[in-house]
């Protein structure tokens, strides 16, 4: 997910030309098990790693739920997308205050559209804790309390006034942008939602579903899944031959071990049944699928155990004439080789990739460490890391 929005227009929506005439006649659903349809959205707007999403909708029947129907997440905030899904609901005649919109997560091609679908009378269902943190790597609320955690968060990962001046002032710089002069896509407004726990059954149509956590990909990502059809809704957890983001912006939160738990069952339990993710295509290949993502994030780790080891070996050589060498690095040090940062990032979509290579780096970091692997201390808010031999 990368880069940003342009200013948008008072009613929040991007203004993308389109003709009424194109999409009359035009069927935008796709039925792709017996009352499970597929739309498929796209934000080409701006440029960003993940353009398309699936959003599916499950019809209700009058004798179940009282006739209510089910969403999977809103996809992007844009007037674009939100046409194509008011045109797909009206192909399948369901009224907007007659739709339960489920909320795998909060990112914003995900909920995008979660406050335009509340105002038109829908009912919304989210995990709580999806907002235990005023600001994270790709979720940012426009406030003063989310600018005081993202100094906080910017601290803890090395970057600092004293340490990086020039970066620090760049996203200072950027986040008065965003606070004063304009939206983010990544900033999702607030909207009202009833809140959903692990096991809550969600049955709609022929389907029984129950919420099932999927801590990874973010803290409260949550699926739905139903064991009697053996169907499993995956929102971001595992995708085909892409790695997910398991980015973490607080310590102790054991993202990628959760991660790695989650997928470990999916193999175990679900490589016969139906995974249909958010992108791409349903999944072929599930225990495939599991062990090339799993094999990216061990790889990756590798790296950074490496580099944290190499430091050490260095150290342990200079130590006798430079008894102030140290073996500790900071997150942004090990995420700037990580990543073969050559630059200070230069606007703002360089702005965002950066943050996220620190995010990505903080969870292989976490994930070294609660293993044993590596030593952590914090110092003035900042985490040091280093080799354990």
């Amino acid at each position: 997910m990368l880069n940003l929005l342009p200013l948008v227009d008072t009613s929040g929506f991007i203004m993308v030309e389109h003709k009424d005439a194109l999409m009359e006649n035009t069927h935008f659903t796709e039925e792709i098990l017996p009352g499970i349809y597929r739309v498929d959205l796209s934000d080409t707007t701006v440029e960003q790693g993940v353009s398309n999403i699936h959003i599916f909708i499950i019809k209700g029947r009058d004798d179940v739920n009282s006739g209510r129907s089910l969403m999977i997440d809103t996809g992007f905030r844009n007037d674009a997308c939100l046409q194509k899904l008011m045109s797909s609901l009206e192909e399948l005649k369901i009224q907007p205050d007659t739709l339960d919109i489920f909320l795998t997560h909060r990112h914003h091609d995900h909920c995008g559209l979660a406050g335009a679908f509340s105002e038109k009378g829908a009912r919304l269902f989210m995990n709580p804790t999806e907002e235990r943190h005023p600001y994270d790597c790709l979720a940012y609320r426009v406030s003063r309390e989310s600018l005081d955690a993202q100094k906080k968060v910017l601290h803890s990962v090395g970057i600092t006034p004293e340490r990086t001046p020039q970066i620090w002032k760049t996203f200072m710089e950027i986040s008065d942008r965003v606070q004063h002069h304009g939206e983010w896509v990544l900033a999702i407004w607030g909207f009202p939602y009833t809140e959903i726990h692990e096991g809550d059954r969600f049955c709609y149509g022929d389907y029984k579903f129950e919420a099932t956590l999927l801590k990874g990909h973010t803290y409260g990502q949550m699926g739905l899944m139903e064991h009697e059809k053996k169907i499993f809704f995956t929102a971001d957890q595992i995708i085909h031959d892409i790695s997910p983001i398991v980015a973490t912006t607080y310590p102790d939160e054991g993202l990628l071990l959760s991660f790695f738990d989650s997928l470990r069952y999916v193999k175990e339990h679900c490589s016969q049944w139906t995974v249909i993710p958010s992108h791409g295509e349903i999944l072929s290949d599930v225990q495939r699928d599991v062990d090339k993502t799993v094999f990216s994030y061990l790889n990756k780790a590798t790296v950074v155990r490496d580099i944290l080891k190499a430091k050490a070996l260095r150290t342990k050589e200079v130590s006798a004439y430079d008894p102030d060498a140290t073996s500790e690095m900071t997150i942004q040090e090990v995420a700037e080789i990580i990543y073969n940062v050559k630059h200070i990032p230069e606007n703002e979509g360089e702005f965002f990739n950066y943050k996220m290579f620190m995010t990505k780096t903080y969870s292989l970091l976490e994930y070294l460490y609660d293993l044993g692997f590596i030593r952590r201390e914090e110092r003035d808010g900042t985490f040091y890391w280093s080799y354990t031999n």
